[in-house]
């Protein structure tokens, strides 16, 4: 059903809702002649059977579309239906004849004058704004191409830093460039209502203490909030770790606390939560009801909240239509001529791609041992008609959501968050399919930290967590949106980099490289500083995945043979020995730092 592009909610709603009363007096009619066609006695059991099946779809509707008149007649002629049903007897003559007499004067009777009356209560409120439409992610960013290699699409962050403490916030200032964040350090208070005002920061890192006074840092930022007419998210940071300085933070309304010397990784995992302006990616429903004008109305108060719906009112067509739609859950009608809904939620357990896939029953089905035994083939709720949008919004985001979060923890790394082995070798695979097909170029690289077991055996296994993590931000930080990151495994990650060739790529991991190198880690009270080397393979000069990973193995092999802390670009598949050269000794310290490792 087309809708023009600038049409409301409550005008799509309101015309939804006037699409079905002038349905109305031909399901009533449907209704009167399938009662017309059921015989007494066991025989018309059947016919009976789908008197009620209409029924109770035309019930629900009524109710959704707030025609509650209309639902409340209809639903006193169900209830007598089902009652008679489930006895012995079902079809009595003085039955038939009740039931004529009560659809009769359904169909006489206008209910619900158009324009909405006693009976339209529903009260569908207006829908929250949807959020402006994300761009398309890793999976879809594979298909389309970005050729500029330097961009970053999420943007610069500016970030407030106030400390007395000068030589702290240069330092902290140019740790935090390197992963991305744009900070601005001023070293009084008196200045913090100023700068704000000019530029409303993304977040303030403050220290605690100022010589002003225990708690005059945050009651300044405290007053900011009213000056802006919104709340600045903090980080506080100090020198003390005992349970009232964080009480002290809380209370002033801190985002979060770190101690000094403050440690990058730390407060840039801070940072990341309170910053993130990446949109998520919308969630996917596909709905299922043999009633066209209820399943467009559920489908349209999803996409009001922002997600991507597709309906379907054959429950024949959903296998189908899941191939070609990446569904997220299904919101399907228990009711449904030929096929009901737990016949269907069953038909999907049996396909081995949909055997986790959220499903939630809707239906005016009231009885709670029904719902019981509907939920019991694998469906994952149920809602009970007329649905408050609210509550259907609810329910679909929690589930769609609880199922993405176990997805990612399938295709993820559990420390960095990145993708895991196997999910980067099926980008690659995809990468290069569709790289074919369109005649287009990327470039795939290796990336491996230098000197990592030395790091490991030094600092222990903590200090090499961090490094892990560090360098798995500064990627995901810096790298486009486009671009696809991953584990390989151990200190080992692979990248691809979309619609680049091989300079513009060496370019790019080089930016990184001197980043990562600025980064100071901490161990206990020593700190140390970590590089990376890395090899990149281009398509088409290398025409498949093997290939690929082959060339940029033995790059990155090349570079750790040149000495480290270098980017080298794969010419040719060499058979040359890919032996990595034995480590030199340890660096002297310098400084309290370890120099970076060769």
């Amino acid at each position: 059903m087309a809708t023009p592009p600038s049409e409301g909610f409550q005008a799509r709603k309101a015309r939804l809702r006037e699409a079905f009363r002038a349905q109305l007096p031909m399901r009533l009619a449907e209704a009167r002649e399938r009662l017309a066609t059921i015989q007494p006695g066991e025989a018309g059991r059947e016919g009976l059977a789908r008197l009620e099946l209409l029924l109770h779809t035309l019930k629900g509707s009524s109710g959704s579309f707030g025609l509650l008149g209309t639902s409340e007649a209809v639903r006193e002629v169900d209830d007598m239906v089902k009652t008679a049903l489930a006895t012995p007897d079902p079809v009595t003559p003085d039955l038939l004849m009740t039931l004529q007499a009560l659809l009769d004067r359904l169909a006489q009777t206008d209910l619900e004058p158009a324009g909405g009356g006693p009976g339209d209560r529903l009260g569908f409120e207006p829908m929250p704004a949807a959020p402006p439409k994300p761009e398309p992610g890793i999976a879809a960013a594979l298909i389309t191409l970005d050729t500029d290699p330097t961009a970053n699409p999420r943007g610069e962050r500016p970030i407030l830093l106030c400390d007395d403490d000068g030589d702290l916030a240069k330092q902290l200032c140019t740790q935090l460039a390197c992963f991305g964040y744009q900070v601005t350090a001023i070293n009084s208070l008196a200045d913090l209502p100023a700068v704000v005002a000019v530029d409303p920061p993304a977040t303030v890192i403050m220290d605690v203490m100022f010589p002003e006074g225990d708690d005059a840092g945050p009651k300044t930022l405290a007053s900011l909030v009213t000056a802006t007419g919104r709340r600045i998210p903090s980080i506080y940071i100090s020198s003390r770790d005992d349970f009232q300085a964080r009480l002290q933070a809380v209370k002033a309304g801190g985002s979060a606390y770190c101690t000094k010397p403050v440690k990058t990784t730390e407060i840039v995992e801070f940072l990341d939560a309170l910053t993130n302006r990446e949109s998520p990616l919308p969630i996917h429903v596909l709905v299922v009801d043999d009633d066209p004008e209820l399943a467009a109305l559920h489908a349209l108060i999803l996409e009001e909240a922002g997600m991507i719906t597709v309906v379907a009112t054959n429950p024949a067509q959903v296998p189908h239509l899941l191939k070609g739609f990446n569904a997220d859950l299904v919101l399907m009608d228990l009711y449904m001529p030929e096929c009901s809904g737990p016949e269907l939620a069953q038909v999907l357990r049996q396909m081995p791609g949909h055997v986790s896939l959220p499903i939630i029953y809707v239906s005016s089905e009231t009885d709670h041992e029904r719902q019981i035994k509907a939920l019991e083939v694998g469906a994952d709720g149920f809602l009970v008609k007329p649905v408050d949008p609210r509550r259907l919004i609810a329910e679909v985001t929690l589930r769609a959501e609880r199922m993405r979060i176990l997805h990612a923890l399938m295709v993820r790394d559990g420390l960095t968050g990145l993708f895991n082995h196997n999910a980067i070798m099926q980008f690659l695979e995809l990468k290069v399919a569709n790289a074919r097909r369109e005649q287009g170029t990327f470039c795939y690289a290796m990336i491996d930290v230098d000197h990592f077991k030395r790091v490991n055996d030094t600092h222990g296994h903590p200090a090499g967590d961090q490094v892990l993590m560090a360098l798995s931000r500064g990627l995901r930080l810096r790298l486009r949106e486009c671009d696809v990151v991953g584990r390989y495994g151990g200190e080992e990650f692979a990248v691809i980099l979309s619609g680049v060739g091989e300079a513009p790529a060496k370019m790019v991991l080089d930016q990184l490289r001197r980043g990562f190198a600025e980064v100071i880690f901490y161990a206990g009270e020593e700190t140390f500083t970590c590089t990376f080397s890395a090899g990149i393979a281009s398509f088409p000069r290398f025409p498949t995945p093997e290939a690929m990973l082959e060339a940029a193995d033995l790059a990155l092999y090349r570079a750790k043979g040149g000495g480290r802390d270098r980017v080298e670009i794969a010419t040719a598949v060499s058979t040359d020995s890919r032996s990595t050269p034995e480590p030199s000794a340890v660096t002297t310290p310098r400084g309290g730092q370890f120099g970076h490792g060769h």
